[in-house]
């Protein structure tokens, strides 16, 4: 043995050493990542594959939704067939070079009842290091459907004819405002009642046709004018009133409904088993009131009533904004419209005024009245009703924001002549094509 083993094994300093060697794990450091290079790499791999699958989906997406609104323009003058090549062609002609190899294919389906057009588009994306981990493609898919025509659409336009719409020319302009608004909705008609509007013009209260006299909604026996008269006969003062009756009602002058008994002054209940849920008959403060005009797709007879709003009186919007619900509910006292719920049917309100509230039947205190109109926008909205408010140069506004169903839905109007502008845009708003899914 070498002096210098013999000398290293006496002193045991072999022994250590090669306990020392034994125990090192410093170059294991290498070995591992080594080891672990290739599932490494492969995780990068799939995550940068991955980057680009989500890249093509989300153009072919794109493309798929212009393709799904094109489809819906065209697809009344077109055959299924030449809607089906057309949208295919279409996708291969606007999608980008890199991704129209990647493109498998769109799945087409058109329901003509519905009014539907649904594409389904598919993709393969080739792997590249992800190929590492046994990964050849990466499959994408997107799904677009659009609707063309106009949903069923039911508007009740709920209009202030107070007298301060007599000032800066504002009933001038807001008749204007509601013809070019039904024209429009005329013009987006394709089936026969697929769109009907309801007028109801507020003042203090509104008014309805006196043929409804007998409905069992409707409550007579309001009086005013009492006084206290001598009776002669029992020696004391008697308090003698002027009562509605259905007969008073029903004359020319008649016709006016006050706010019912609270808390159904800003429901749409429908059960008329007490009192208290009826309408109330009453002498109309405004002679010249209109009428309101129930939901109807003749559209000579809305412009005809438009025509008939004139001016006149104080301010109480809860009666005109629930009004308006009653034209949009199924359930008395008017029943043309169609039940909550239905398959493509939206049921819409454009509330419109120029001023505060200053007086209903119980109370001339405008925040009482707020009160009761905020709570009547709330309802209205659960009902699922779509609510547009529009405030004309005065009124509430805080009031009316809140009433609206969302902040793009509140208009304020600083002059009359933004009227016709305004119900223009609301009504394509809602007569548009649009996707749906």
């Amino acid at each position: 043995m070498p002096f210098g083993i013999k000398t290293m094994c006496k002193r045991g300093l072999f022994r250590r050493w090669l306990a020392r060697f034994r125990d090192d794990q410093r170059g294991n450091v290498i070995m591992i990542f080594g080891l672990s290079l290739v599932p490494l790499m492969g995780v990068i791999g799939v995550a940068v594959d991955y980057s680009r699958a989500s890249r093509v989906r989300q153009t072919l997406s794109s493309a798929v939704d212009s393709a799904a609104l094109m489809a819906a323009r065209d697809a009344q003058t077109l055959t299924d067939a030449q809607l089906t090549d057309r949208i295919n062609n279409w996708l291969k002609a606007n999608l980008p070079a890199d991704v129209q190899d990647q493109f498998t294919g769109a799945t087409v389906a058109i329901d003509r009842k519905a009014r539907t057009v649904k594409i389904v588009a598919n993709g393969n994306v080739p792997a590249t290091v992800a190929q590492v981990l046994g990964t050849t493609n990466l499959p994408v898919s997107t799904m677009s459907q659009s609707t063309w025509g106009t949903n069923t659409i039911e508007l009740a336009l709920v209009l202030d004819n107070t007298g301060s719409m007599s000032s800066n020319n504002k009933m001038t302009a807001l008749k204007q405002a509601s013809k070019d608004l039904v024209k429009i909705m005329q013009d987006a008609t394709q089936e026969t009642d697929q769109i009907r509007i309801s007028i109801v013009p507020f003042a203090t209260q509104v008014r309805i046709d006196r043929s409804f006299q007998n409905e069992p909604w409707m409550r007579y026996g309001a009086t005013r004018n009492c006084k206290q008269v001598w009776n002669y006969q029992t020696w004391q003062y008697e308090q003698q009133c002027e009562t509605m009756t259905k007969a008073t009602w029903a004359k020319s002058t008649g016709g006016c409904i006050q706010d019912r008994d609270q808390s159904y002054d800003t429901n749409d209940s429908y059960s008329f088993g007490s009192q208290d849920q009826q309408y109330p008959a009453y002498w109309c403060a405004v002679s010249s009131l209109a009428e309101i005009m129930p939901l109807t797709s003749n559209w000579s007879a809305l412009n005809s009533r438009i025509d008939a709003m004139t001016p006149s009186g104080n301010t109480n919007v809860t009666i005109g904004a629930v009004w308006g619900w009653t034209t949009l509910s199924p359930n008395a006292p008017f029943t043309e419209a169609k039940p909550y719920g239905e398959p493509r049917l939206k049921k819409y309100m454009i509330l419109l005024t120029d001023g505060d509230n200053t007086q209903n039947r119980y109370t001339s205190n405008q925040s009482q009245i707020d009160s009761r109109t905020a709570l009547a926008c709330t309802n209205i909205k659960a009902s699922g009703i779509q609510l547009y408010t529009i405030r004309v140069m005065d009124g509430n506004a805080t009031l009316l924001r809140n009433c609206a169903s969302s902040a793009n839905m509140y208009y304020e109007v600083t002059s009359a002549s933004q009227l016709s502008p305004i119900f223009k845009s609301i009504a394509a708003e809602i007569s548009q094509v649009r996707l749906t899914q």
